[in-house]
């Protein structure tokens, strides 16, 4: 069933702020850019951006939400079309190689720390969403590496949610200083950063299998 005109306008608007704020976020930084510039470049008034947005915060926030809920479809998309365990395992960690080269501004906010009290939530209802869909994303891992275990692939004696939060923070950590150092890893160690994400992402492989 359609919305309404007024609530098709509502998203239109939101969308089109988005859109905005991500465009200038990355040519400015997030800390550079302001309401005003927003507001100026979507054609706004500032007063209707914040008829929408309680504050730039809020915004980032919101495009934060929307790209972890790409993730999230992107790796369940990749399980369900993986063949076996470790096609499964280094489609998860490509996913998130992807990810981090398609929104490197935000890559790091999926390892930052977010708010988790209620009063949080009530003030800024989206960190409840960021943090429920990283529980599912969570969720996801979580059932992979279950089945993993069911079907003994990987060892028996781990704690599950123990070791999605690991695995999150190792391929998420080497992703990241891949990025982070691929001049150094070419120029003095003669490693391209391909090739260095798939010795960190083995090693890591290596340490849950039997």
């Amino acid at each position: 069933m359609k919305g309404s005109k007024k609530e098709n306008l509502i998203q239109f608007n939101k969308q089109n702020i988005l859109l905005t704020a991500r465009k200038l976020f990355v040519e400015k930084g997030v800390y550079q850019t302001t309401m005003d510039d927003i507001a100026r470049e979507a054609n706004y008034s500032k007063s209707t951006i914040y008829v929408y947005f309680k504050s730039k915060d809020e915004i980032y926030n919101h495009i934060v939400y929307e790209n972890m809920n790409q993730l999230k479809q992107g790796l369940e998309e990749g399980i369900q079309s993986s063949s076996n365990f470790e096609d499964c395992y280094y489609t998860i960690c490509n996913t998130l190689v992807s990810f981090q080269e398609k929104y490197p501004l935000y890559f790091e906010s999926i390892l930052g720390e977010i708010s988790i009290d209620q009063e949080s939530f009530e003030k800024m209802p989206i960190l409840r969403d960021i943090y429920m869909e990283g529980e599912e994303i969570n969720k996801i891992i979580e059932n992979f590496l279950q089945n993993a275990i069911d079907n003994n692939y990987i060892r028996q004696d781990i704690e599950v949610m123990p070791t999605v939060l690991a695995l999150w923070a190792s391929i998420c950590g080497i992703i990241s200083f891949a990025s982070k150092k691929e001049v150094y890893l070419q120029a003095d160690l003669k490693c391209n950063k391909q090739k260095f994400l798939e010795n960190g992402f083995g090693l890591i492989l290596q340490s849950i299998i039997r």
